[in-house]
Parts: structure tokens; sequence; C-alpha cells
């Protein structure tokens, strides 16, 4: 039987189109055959629209797939899985992932040989990748179809397909690559880790271990936990034990254990490690073993997030500060390293772990683990090929009341910048003011072209400032290079900001959470951000262009009617607007979007992830006060949804800055793109 499919999501517009064209097509076959009845004129429109659906079996019997060479049908196996994995579909292992293989052999080795002989033919029954019963709805109104997914059992893809037939079995097991990605989280199947292992044969393996707990649930609610009984009295155990069993839903400190016990051995073919955690036991559970280990030869990338709230970063708030040092500092492949609000022993890693870089990023970590200068510095000069660098609240210690440019024996950084000449994506985030200009004062950063900056709460016009100010031995800005720019928040002063935006003079790309006073600005510069408004109205004489090559704008919080305004007064100036992504939140007619569309090359929608969902919306400008804030209010403008927009339309978000990804929600890093 063909596979089940179950919509995701509603969307109206889709669906409004498919009834036109099935009313166009029924019109023109009533048009053709007037006698014709209505239901088979139905019939007729109906079969037309189905003779190219996939889903439908080959009129012949024949299906084209077995005409094609194991090592294609492997690679379009290996495709299937590439994607699943990039939509985020394969998920984790799961508790009803326990039979997840119930037609399997012990011996693999005969490459599925205790599949059904019945199986053999392509027209054998399919196990669908989202099996399970059809949810119900509720009482209180039922679910959304993305809940409903969400709940059912998902059949990883190289599962799925090694359960066609004998021949798709016997490609699956036999390309060892579909096998490599070993998936942790909630309650782990140890079993079938164990057998992607050994199907694995070698090759290196992706392993992602997530510690993290559900939202208003800690540690000591897991029945693991010494605590656990403590804190649940017998009477509540005896009356909803299953319930309360079914509520936990992330791994004990000893689960972890038991994974590091499984993949431990296999540390040689370790390919990628990335590792979440909500508490700092589980960190230092892992760092603990992983100092243990001997190397990781074939390690490329090495994540590691540990995510707790925290007010305070001046001390570090854990129990145990043991700066460990993974594998002895022995890896010599690596190029991607993440550490968020986790710290290792910096000095023994800039020696020989952390060299050779291409990704890095130091994120969220308390003033007393951050590493020293000298550290940061040897890292730094040992990846001369470093691509991408990420600061959010974290980088080389900068002693309290010490100048950054002074000498390192005094606490500073040193008169001579750091320069950095491979490096094209810089991210910079949370920061207080002071900090932040020290390092784009001291980073020497000449060939950087992608720029993020995520700053709130504070005034960051000197921050600004030093950003329009060349660093020691250059004669043009960082500005001045960048093409591809994301801001989340820059409080500034109404001055600074357009002095910032004046110098980006090549810029190509900008994704901002800005409306009013950033719109205006890059709708016709300084000059004319009044008639931008509409609050006054005639020509002006040389109006300041703010960047001229713009063509691509990702917005959020900014809604259609200030979005034709800049189009339309840009276009005029010379200067059009080509493409622009909109989040599907904010407001904009029927009509807006209308004319968006005839007035761009390209106009899509995107959801915004979770962390900019609440955004800062910009203020109106005060021609006489200099000193208004570019980030203001945050009740204004944004709302709930398009006037005109259908419920549930997407589109695909625009590739953003590779930093970001780490910082907006997103289950796994994406690849970086800045085209």
């Amino acid at each position: 039987m063909p596979p089940k499919l179950r919509v995701l999501a509603h969307n109206a517009r889709l669906e409004k189109r498919m009834q036109n064209d099935i009313s166009t097509s029924l019109a023109s076959v009533l048009k053709t055959n007037p006698k014709m009845e209505l239901k088979e004129a139905m019939w007729s429109v109906t079969q037309e629209m189905l003779v190219n659906n996939p889903f439908q079996p080959p009129k012949d019997g024949k299906c084209p797939f077995n005409d094609l060479p194991d090592e294609i049908l492997g690679y379009i196996f290996s495709v299937g899985v590439k994607e699943e994995a990039e939509e985020g579909l394969q998920g984790y292992d799961s508790e009803d992932d326990a039979d997840w293989e119930d037609a399997d052999d012990e011996d693999d080795e005969e490459q599925g040989s205790g599949d059904d002989e019945d199986d053999e033919e392509m027209g054998a029954s399919v196990p669908t990748a989202n099996a399970g019963p059809a949810p119900q709805d509720s009482d209180s109104g039922g679910s959304s179809d993305s809940d409903m997914y969400d709940d059912e059992v998902r059949i990883p893809f190289q599962v799925l397909v090694s359960h066609v037939c004998h021949r798709w079995r016997a490609v699956a097991l036999d390309s060892h690559v579909l096998w490599t990605t070993l998936n942790f989280e909630k309650r782990p199947n140890l079993e079938k880790a164990e057998t992607y292992i050994s199907r694995a044969q070698g090759l290196p393996l992706t392993i992602c271990i997530d510690c993290t707990f559900p939202e208003d649930v800690d540690e000591e609610d897991h029945p693991d936990h010494p605590l656990y009984t403590e804190n649940h009295d017998d009477e509540d155990m005896d009356v909803d034990h299953d319930a309360e069993e079914e509520e936990v839903r992330f791994l004990s400190n000893a689960e972890l254990t038991q994974i590091l016990d499984l993949i431990e051995p296999e540390v040689s073919h370790w390919g990628s490690l990335e590792f979440r955690a909500s508490t700092y036991t589980y960190v230092t559970t892992l760092l603990s073993r992983l100092a243990k280990l001997p190397s990781a030869p074939l390690l490329e990338a090495f994540q590691v997030y540990h995510f707790e709230d925290c007010e305070d970063y001046e001390f570090f708030s854990g129990d145990d500060k043991t700066s460990f040092l993974p594998f002895h500092g022995d890896a010599p492949l690596l190029k991607d390293a993440v550490f968020w609000g986790i710290h290792i022993d910096w000095e023994g890693a800039a020696k020989s772990f952390l060299t050779g870089l291409r990704d890095l990023e130091l994120s969220f970590h308390a003033k007393d683990v951050r590493p020293s200068y000298d550290a940061f510095y040897k890292i730094i000069s040992s990846s001369p090929d470093l691509q991408t660098l990420t600061l959010s609240l974290s980088g080389p210690v900068l002693s309290d009341g010490v100048e950054f440019d002074a000498e390192r024996e005094e606490g500073g950084w040193g008169s001579t910048p750091l320069t950095i000449s491979s490096l094209r994506e810089f991210a910079i985030q949370f920061h207080d003011p002071k900090y932040a200009s020290a390092l784009v004062q001291h980073l020497d950063m000449p060939n950087v072209t992608g720029l993020l900056l995520n700053f709130d709460e504070q005034d960051y016009t000197t921050f600004v400032r030093s950003l329009l100010k060349p660093v020691k031995g250059r004669t043009e800005s960082l500005l001045q290079h960048i093409d591809h720019l994301k801001i989340s928040g820059l409080p500034c002063d109404v001055a600074s900001a357009h002095a910032f935006l004046d110098q980006l003079v090549i810029l190509k790309s900008f994704n901002l959470k800005v409306t009013i006073v950033a719109a205006q600005a890059l709708a016709a510069g300084a000059a004319t951000s009044a008639t931008a408004s509409g609050s006054s109205s005639g020509p002006l004489s040389s109006p300041t262009l703010f960047c001229p090559k713009l063509e691509t704008l990702t917005t959020n919080a900014v809604d259609g009617y200030r979005l034709k305004q800049l189009v339309e007064t840009r276009k005029k100036l010379g200067a059009p607007i080509k493409r622009i992504f909109m989040s599907y939140n904010d407001r904009v007619s029927e009509k807006e979007e209308k004319w968006l569309r005839d007035n761009l090359e390209e106009l899509e929608f995107f959801e915004p992830s979770d962390s900019e969902e609440e955004v800062e919306v910009y203020g109106e400008e005060d021609d006489d006060d200099d000193s208004e804030d570019w980030e203001t209010d945050s009740d204004a403008e944004g709302g709930d949804g398009g006037d005109g927009r259908e419920d549930g339309e997407d589109g695909d978000e625009p590739p953003l800055i590779s930093p970001l990804a780490r910082h907006l929600g997103r289950r796994r890093r994406r690849a970086m793109d800045l085209d």
C-alpha cells in the first residue's frame, strides 16, 4: 500500500490554488463535453491530476527502481538520510523505539536473509516513516497537525528502506554510511546504537547526546536521581506511578554513563560529537571521561553546550570548577569547536587541541573561567585557516580597570592588534559596551565580510563609534568591508546609527529586527527620513543614500506598509531592493503583498525562530533629540499575523551567517552559507 500522507500544517493559500485549478479543469471538461454529468467530469479531472502521482503504483506493474544498479540505489538512500537529518525529522531515540527493527535477525552479515521471501517484490507492504495510530482530537478542541506528528513513532529512513524488500535491505546494510549517526535523548536505545556502530564498519561516527531537561523539570525529577524518592511521596507514586514515569523523558547521569561506556571504545572512529546539558553535573561527567581517552584521530567537530539560566557571569556558579583537557589534547583533524557555557583547560588546549581550527565559538563563560589572552592568542594564531569566530559573552580575559591596549604584564592585550587574516565571519553578542568596544578595536579582521551584532538593555553608542574607526594600522573600518550583516539588537543614538549605515558601502544582504528609524534610513538616508515616514512631502535635494549596493533584506517586526515605502523610495533613488524575506507574523495586507511581489524579484515569508519571536520594535525618530536610542519600545509594531496573509503560509528562511544558527533555536547547526 502507498505511504500514508500526513499534513503537517494547513496552508490555505495552497488549498485555494488547488481549488482554482480543479475549478478551471472542471469548467474546461464540461465545455468540451457539455453532455457529461458533473460527477463524471469530476472523476475525469481527478484521474488527470493523479496521472503523475508518485504514491500510485505504476500501471504496468514494473517499478523503475528495479533497473537501478546497487551503487545508485545506495546513493539515493544516503540522500534520503541526509535530507531527513537536515529537516530534523529523524529526531532522537525514544522509548517507543524499543522494537525499532522487529523483523531484523541478529546476523546482519547475511544481508537481510531473515526477511520474508514474500517481500522480494516491490509491491510488498512498506512501513511508513510515521507509523502509529491516527491521533485523536482531545476534548479541549484537538491538537494541531504538527503536534500529532511529534507524538508519532518515527522510523529512521535507513531502517525504513531496509524493510521494503530483500534487495533493498541488502543494499541498505551494505551502505555503511547510512548507519553512522548515533542520537541519544530521553531514554536511549543502546541496542540500536550498538547495531548502528556494527553496520557503520569503522566509518566516522556522528554522535549527538542531549541531556537537557524539559521545561519545568529539574534533575531530581528523574527516577535514577538519589533524591527522587524523597521528592515524591509514596502515595503520589502509588496512585499515578505510570503517569509520573511517562512525564520523565530526559537522560539521567547513570544513563549518560552507559552511553559513554558504549561509545568510548569507538573513539578512534568519532567524527563529530555534539553534547547538550542543562546542569553542569552532566558536563563534568562527560569531560572527566573524555580527559582519560588517549586521542580522537578522526574527530572534526566538537560542540558542547551547557544551557542554564544565569544572571551573574562574574564567577563560575557550578560546584566543580575543574578544567579538563579532552583526549589529552590529541585531536589532529579538529576543525569546528563550540564551547557554550563550558570551560576546559584553555592553556593545555592552546598547545595542541584547539589548533588548525576553521570555526570557533566561545559563549557564555563566567569571567573567572575564560581563556587568558595568551591562550586565546595561541588558539587564534595556530589556526591560520579560521573562517568563523563567535564571541558571545565570552572571550579573552581583560582585567578590571585595565585598558585593552595595556601591556600583557599589566593585564591588557597589548598595543599591537591581533590580526586574523583568514576570518570571513564574525559574531559578537551580549557583551557590555566597554568589552565589546575593546574586542572590535583589538581584533584586526581585514577580510571579514559577514557580521552579526546582538546587544540589548544598555546604550551601545560607544561601541558603534568604535566600529566606525579603523583598527590601529588600517585606513578603513570593519564596516566598509561587510556585505552580509545581521543586527538583532543595537541600542544607540540616531546619529551613530546613521553613521553606521553610511559606512556600509558594499552591503548586499541585511537581516535586521528594526522598524521605523532604520527602515526610514535605509529608504532614503538621514536627510530624507521624514519623507520616508510620510510626515512631510516634496522633493529634497541631494539625499544621502545608505547601503547603495543593498539587494536583499530580511526583516522581523516590519509591516508591509513600511516595506512598501522602502522599496518604492529606493527604486526612485536608483538603488532598488530585489529580494525581501519577511516574517509571516508581521502585518501585510493582500494589496501590499501583491504590490511587493510586482515590484520585487522575490518575496518570501519565513517563520522566525523562538528567540526571534519577542522582537524589539524601534521608535519614531525625534529630529530634535540625537540621543534617542535606535532600539526603544517593545509594544508598537510587529503584530500577530498579517492582515492579508493566510494562516499557515510559510516560506524558506533565507541563509543566515553561519554562527547565527546556534543562537536562533535551531535543533541542529546549519551549514555555512552566506550566498
